[in-house]
């Protein structure tokens, strides 16, 4: 046969032999054995890469098909077992360079889009080749061939990665051959022993396509069709790897002579060494940026271009500091290198903007200028004083001529605009200081953009200078520059506010660190430019000087409370400059306040708030130096309150800023008017009522959502609302006291419409920085303060009652209950009777079944004041407001009706808040006014009204199930609270069970066979039963009350539950009819557990429970089962084994293994979460409790078996230890000693991997010790025997490194067995001989005994030294009996075994220290030793290979 393919080689190279057949032929000889060609491999390798090179110089004609034929054979060559095992032989192959051109030359035609041969196959060639040590010698052997291909896919990637609105899918495997070719290029470039050549070679074909590639990576929009690997792992470490490779090709130390003949002025080179520029790179800077400005093809490619050399820039430069800038050295180099890539963005080396420079590229050029600035910042490139001593101030020069560029093309719409401002200050800031004043009117005083990011850069720029200046001690330089510019000529209506939140913050916190004298200075500063600059000329009414005056005056306020007060430890100096200013501040308040400076005009309002303003800061300030400083005394103290008079008594005020701060001067007086002594509180209530303005709070409720940010600046029409409430409520305590019923009415309505509308809003004011008064409100709802103050609380109560009611209609309230529509009075007993009346009028509407429909508007409305509601701090109301509240949710739960949904909803609310009611302080009130059996009459007589009518049909199961928990809790609550009262307590239990289990209305939910009615009967009889399940046990009478009213209430429940598992499919869940019957059968265990008499136990309802628990087991499985079904079932099988417990059940041993086999199943699930196994915790360990210890034994070892997910295994062998000292506790009886310790052994065997402490393993050795193995029984002795036996095998298997420190204890559990078996094994008279079972039981410990000595020896390493014991041991023992000889044969056998390890010293040792007795046994033993074993295993030895 192989002659027959002999004849492949010629076929192939036969030009009348047709491309299809060729490629047929070539691919049967590689993949056949019968093919016999000399170096078959190197021949089809080299006819393939052949053919292609033909094709391709277009030599020959071949069709596309068999081209791409020809390329799938190269491949499946190149990724074939059969040539990987070829090259792991030795075997060399070689690649022709043409195939590796020809590979380069297709990817460049991929990257064209030009090849129609499938790129992927050609690079998975191109793989191949580079993934083979061999093959790819090719390629590292010619650099320039390697520099080419990694150029070509650097092109194609970037093709792809440009073809993003295309929206197509990156290759995969572009990016997976590229990083192969990047890191093999990496390493051959390494080996290069000419790095002039390296740079050359980057620079010219690799530089910008690199960084084009790395761009492109960087700022790519993600999609979800990108491949996750590329995204995630790839696109890092391609750049990565790009950054090494332009790294080490561009800047490493041997060129640095070079970049400083290029970079660094003649004078610096002066005196240097000679140059070396002929040997090294000839100005590599400009090499590099001259390949970095590539020019596009279109205006697109030209901007692409563009940004990919302004970052790369930075790159670049980092790059370049992290090579020469090691230790601090050539930092002069490295700035000059920084100049040069800055004038690159587009700028001349004088710093102006070159005539090419696109205004649309400044987002861009400012980004990289920032970078840059950043690593200067980074790497300490500029020392400010080597550069003025050494370099005449070069570096200093230069960022000034930076600086006058960003202020001659100022871009106050970019944010890294700023930055770069910002960073030019951290160098220096004698940089900014001669254009200061520009400064801060381009970025502070008239600063025209308000976009997010751009306001966020340019206060974070003004805060760096204020603190800058701060730290220097020249605040009042900067503040004196600032003023003049302030009151410069400007449209100052236009001006941005002066002091937003940010800025006030920094200077507040500069100024608390500032002397005092220089903030004396600072306030000295605004003052004089106040009078000198302003007010002289505010009388001009075309002028704005009202709006600068205004600035100043916020300026001045904000420093005025920024820095420490005077206290007693200020230095008298200070204290009398400040007197004296504020003297000639007080001048300046009252000229304002004495002179009608304008009647009328555009700015009479800011005039009178810079009047108003300056008043308020003044006598607050003025107040605060005279308590805290007894050295400060005020000369106008008394005219203090004449100011407040007189700015309180302006006219006009119409501005909402105005009117905020006359409230504060209102409050101020009202401050002074309470710290004096014995007082009217005539003048104090009509300050507390001007602060209020309950007529004016009223009407501006129109928009509760509007913000303030505790800027007087931003004080607006829109704002002054949250100002004004934010005012009152804050100083709420100040208030209150002096308040008239009329005013806390008008507060009251005043929070709840703002809450209300905050509701209505759907959370948008939280989205706010600031505050609203919606959240204003709720913050004081929440908070304790308003409890504090009973009038407020109590009228924010009568509110929302009142809202209720008025969604029902003062109609229908009157149909319901019309002593609802009574005011209240003063006289408590009226009160009462008024209360009283509304809870019997209630209870008769809801037995004459009246309703009230209401819109789906009405509900909405009704679902917000819930909420309301639901804020309330219910321990805080008074018993009246607590029982009207109550009664008013509880007659809208009786009567309302609506919509399905809707109603469901609503019902769930308000049965929520009651519950919650019901716990409060004053919750025992209510039953006061109604009696508890009626509410719970009520409560399910409209519950069962609203069932029959189909309300709840309709429903989803689970907003359903929520309802009846929303029902249940209600239930629970109220019965709780009936039972704690005890008054009346067993009267109102017997008739509330009298009707829920004998009336008409809940006879006839079992005849209708309704299963929501159902449900809601067995919720109430179920929270029923827990309730007095409770209260039993605690006096005689009342346990027999209740033990009749459980049994009337069980033997209702359960032809109610068979009605409700009638509805198959039902939406109810399996877990709600088990937690009934499981409330059954406690009920059931309760009763009989008061029960006198000593008969045995009996539950009447016990085959109703044993056909529901073998339910229960049958669907307890591995299987996913909702949660809610576990629990519910778990703690019915506790419940329910308690009772088969009780009543001595005949198959209870059966039960208990069956639950023990369920629950283990069901835990051996692989789909349970650490959540789920948390949630089961509990109940398991319930049922577990109420089965023996037993069970729990075996249960461990059942668990220790399971393949649990890896979270549960861990937390599993995390408490095995705490298992395994339970376990070994000597409690244990005779009956759990042999289970416990095959657990242990279960645990030991499973847990070799987890089990770290050796302490741990020790213990149980210890443990072993104790066990007994003095059974009357053989079979329990034999069982106890094998029992230990394995667990010592466990440790010497599973435990090697616990064996070096136990070995003796080891030894001597072993010994025990062995002595034991010797007894068991002793030659017997006729009247003790045993039988021929035991003596079997008796043989098979023996062959244990003989396993475990063949262990101890395979471990001799650890026994090495007490080999010599264990003979001695086994000889001792030996001599006191005579043993069975087919016993003796496998004991001799064993010990042989040790005896193998016993060198000639160790039987001296015997032979002298046994005794005589002793002595003689050993002797026979060792001589059969040697006469028999030795020499027998010598003999195998010998013919051992």
């Amino acid at each position: 046969m192989a002659a027959i393919y002999s004849g492949i080689h010629l076929k192939l190279k036969n030009p009348r032999t047709p491309w299809p057949d060729k490629l047929k032929l070539a691919r049967f000889a590689w993949i056949s054995t019968q093919c016999l060609l000399p170096n078959k491999e190197q021949v089809l390798f080299d006819w393939a890469s052949h053919a292609l090179t033909c094709f391709y110089n277009k030599k020959v004609d071949v069709p596309s098909e068999v081209v791409e034929g020809l390329w799938t054979y190269l491949d499946d060559i190149l990724h074939s077992r059969k040539l990987h095992n070829v090259l792991s032989e030795g075997k060399t192959i070689s690649l022709r360079l043409t195939l590796a051109q020809i590979i380069n030359d297709r990817i460049l035609d991929c990257s064209s889009q030009l090849d129609s041969v499938s790129f992927h196959t050609i690079l998975s060639c191109c793989h191949g080749i580079l993934t083979s040590p061999v093959l790819s010698v090719t390629y590292t052997a010619k650099y320039e061939l390697l520099v080419e291909l990694l150029n070509r896919l650097c092109g194609l990637s970037s093709m792809q990665l440009r073809q993003q609105k295309d929206e197509e899918p990156l290759s995969l495997k572009v990016f997976e051959v590229l990083l192969l070719v990047l890191s093999t290029y990496l390493t051959v470039q390494k080996q290069q022993a000419n790095s002039n050549r390296v740079f050359s070679q980057v620079t010219a074909h690799l530089l910008h396509p690199l960084l084009l590639l790395r761009h492109l990576l960087s700022t790519r929009v993600w999609t979800e069709k990108d491949d996750v690997k590329i995204r995630q792992n790839l696109s890092k470490e391609i750049r990565s790897k790009v950054d090494v490779v332009l790294q080490s090709a561009l800047f490493i130390p041997d060129h640095l002579l070079s970049y400083k003949e290029e970079v660094l002025p003649l004078e610096d080179k002066a005196g240097g060494k000679k140059s070396h520029a002929g040997k090294g790179l000839q100005g590599p800077v400009n090499v590099i940026l001259s390949k970095l400005s590539v020019q596009g093809a279109n205006e697109e490619e030209e901007a692409l271009f563009y940004t990919v050399k302004s970052n790369s820039l930075p790159l670049l430069f980092k790059f370049a500091s992290d090579t020469f800038c090691k230790g601090g050295e050539n930092k002069q180099v490295i700035f000059h290198l920084m100049t040069k890539l800055m004038t690159a963005l587009g700028f001349t080396d004088e710093l102006d903007i070159d005539e090419k420079f696109s205004a649309s590229n400044w987002g861009i050029a400012l980004l990289a200028l920032e970078n840059l600035l950043n690593s200067c910042l980074a790497g300490d490139i500029y020392n400010v004083a080597a550069d003025r001593i050494q370099h005449k101030e070069v570096q200093l020069n230069f960022y000034r001529k930076l600086a006058r560029l960003l202020f001659n093309n100022t871009q106050m719409g970019i944010p890294a605009w700023y930055r770069c401002l910002r960073a030019l200050l951290a160098l220096n800031h004698h940089i900014l200081e001669p254009d200061l004043d520009e400064l801060l009117s381009a970025v502070w005083v008239d600063a025209d953009n308000m976009e997010v990011r751009v306001r966020k850069a340019r206060e974070a720029l003004v805060s760096a200078v204020l603190q800058t200046y701060a730290k220097l001690r020249q605040l009042p330089k900067l503040i004196e520059e600032l003023l003049d510019v302030v009151c410069r000529p400007a449209a100052d209506e236009l001006r941005p506010p002066l002091l937003p939140e940010t800025i006030q913050n920094t200077l507040s916190q500069c100024l608390l660190d500032n002397p005092p004298s220089q903030n004396l200075e600072i306030c000295w500063l605004i003052l004089k430019k106040m009078q000198c600059c302003l007010l002289p000329y505010i009388r001009d009414e075309a002028s704005d000087l009202a709006l600068k005056v205004f600035s100043l005056s916020l300026l001045l306020y904000a420093v005025l409370f920024s820095f420490k007060t005077l206290d007693n430890s200020t230095p008298v100096p200070i204290v009398k400059k400040t007197q004296s200013f504020m003297m000639e501040m007080l001048k300046v308040v009252e000229d304002l306040l004495k002179q009608k400076l304008v009647t009328e005009g555009p700015w009479m309002e800011k005039v009178q708030e810079v009047t108003l303003l300056l008043t308020h800061t003044w006598v607050e300030v003025d107040t605060l130096f005279q308590i805290h400083c007894s050295k400060y005394t005020s000369l106008a103290a008394s005219q203090s309150g004449t100011l407040v008079d007189k700015a309180l008594t302006l006219r006009h005020i119409d501005s909402p800023l105005g009117k905020l701060l006359q409230n504060l001067l209102a409050l101020h007086k009202l401050k002074i008017h309470m710290l004096k002594p014995l007082t009217e509180t005539s003048e104090a209530s009509k300050m507390a009522r001007f602060i209020l303005n309950r007529q004016e709070l009223s009407s501006m409720m129109l928009d509760a959502n509007q913000s303030w940010d505790f800027q007087f600046c931003t004080v607006n029409a829109n704002s002054c609302i949250a100002a004004n409430w934010f005012l009152v409520t804050s100083n709420l305590p100040l208030i209150a006291p002096y308040l008239k019923p009329n005013d806390t009415s008008v507060f009251a309505e005043c929070i709840l419409k703002s809450l209300l509308q905050s509701l209505d809003a759907s959370g948008s004011n939280l989205e706010n920085t600031g505050i609203s008064v919606s959240l204003i409100s709720r913050q004081l709802l929440e908070s304790p303060v308003l409890c504090e103050f009973p009038g407020i609380f109590s009228a924010v109560i009568k509110c929302i009652i009142k809202a209720f009611l008025g969604q029902l209609g003062s109609s229908h309230v009157r149909l319901i209950s019309p002593s609802f529509l009574k005011p209240r009075v003063e006289d408590e007993d009226t009160n009462m009777k008024r209360l009283k009346a509304i809870g019997q009028e209630m209870s008769d509407s809801v037995k004459m079944k009246t309703s009230v429909s209401l819109s789906k508007t009405q509900v909405d409305e009704l679902q917000q004041l819930l909420k309301v509601t639901s804020m309330l701090n219910g321990n805080a109301m008074s018993p009246e407001d607590f029982s009207e509240l109550f009664l008013t949710l509880f007659t809208l739960t009786s009567c309302i009706q609506c919509d399905l949904s809707a109603s469901v909803g609503l019902l769930k609310e308000l049965f929520s808040i009651m519950a919650s009611l019901l716990v409060v302080k004053n919750s025992q009130m209510i039953l006061k006014v109604v009696h508890g059996s009626n509410l719970l009459e009520a409560t399910m007589t409209s519950l069962f009204s609203r069932s029959s009518k189909g309300l709840f049909k309709g429903l989803d199961g689970q907003i359903w199930l929520s309802f009846l928990q929303s029902v249940q809790d209600f239930i629970l609550s109220l019965i709780q609270l009936i039972i704690d009262r005890k008054s009346s307590m067993c009267l109102n239990l017997e008739k509330f069970t009298s009707f829920i289990v004998e009336s008409n209305l809940t006879a006839g939910i079992l005849d209708a066979g309704d299963l929501c009615s159902l449900q809601l009967h067995l919720v109430t009889l179920s929270m029923l039963c827990k309730e007095m399940i409770t209260s039993l046990d605690k006096n005689k009478q009342l346990d027999q009350t209740l033990t009749h009213l459980l049994e009337k209430t069980t033997t209702v429940m359960e032809p109610a539950i068979q009605a409700m598992l009638m509805h198959k499919g039902s939406r109810q869940s399996q877990s709600f009819s088990i937690e009934m019957v499981t409330v059954m059968i406690r009920s059931e265990l309760a009763r009989a557990s008061i029960s006198e008499d000593d008969s045995p136990v009996k539950i009447s309802h016990m085959a109703f429970y044993r056909s529901f628990c073998k339910q229960i087991l049958k669907e307890l499985s591995p299987a996913p089962r909702p949660m809610d079904f576990l629990v519910s079932s778990v703690n019915y099988l506790s419940a329910f084994y308690m009772a088969a417990e009780k009543t001595k059940a005949r198959d209870l041993e059966e039960l208990h293994i069956k639950i023990l086999q369920n629950i283990h199943a069901l835990l051996s699930g692989t789909w349970l979460s650490l959540s789920d196994v948390k949630e089961l915790e509990g109940p398991v360990k319930v049922l577990l409790n109420q089965l023996e210890v037993l069970s729990t034994v075996t249960f461990i070892k059942l668990l220790a078996c399971c393949l649990f997910p890896e979270h549960c295994s861990k937390a599993f062998w995390l408490i095995t230890p705490q298992i395994m000292s339970t376990l070994i506790m000597p409690s244990l009886t005779r009956a759990l000693t042999l289970p416990a310790l095959e657990t242990l052994t279960v645990l030991l065997q499973q847990g070799k991997a987890m089990i770290s402490n050796p302490h741990h393993v020790i213990v149980v050795l210890g443990a072993l010790q104790f066990v007994p193995l003095d059974s009357h029984s053989v079979e329990d002795y034999h069982a106890a025997f094998e029992a230990i036996h394995e667990a010592l095998f466990v440790i010497i298997h599973c435990y090697p490194q616990v064996m070096l420190k136990a070995s003796p204890t080891f030894l001597n559990c072993f010994y025990r067995l062995v002595s034991s078996v010797m007894h068991e094994g002793r030659q017997r008279g006729d009247s003790d001989r045993a039988s021929e079972k035991d003596k079997e039981s008796f043989l098979k410990c023996a062959m244990l005994v003989e396993r475990m000595y063949t262990h101890i020896a395979n471990a001799a390493e650890d026994f090495t030294v007490l080999s010599s014991f264990i003979v001695a041991q086994y000889v001792s023992e030996l001599q006191k009996v005579t043993l069975q000889p087919e016993i003796k044969a496998h004991l001799t056998e064993g010990i042989y075994c040790i005896m193998d390890h016993c060198v000639e010293q160790d039987i001296k040792f015997l032979n002298t220290t046994l005794q005589m007795g002793v002595k003689e046994v050993f002797s026979d033993l060792y001589n059969s030793y040697t006469h028999y074993h030795k020499s027998q295993r010598q003999g195998e030895e010998k013919y051992t290979v």
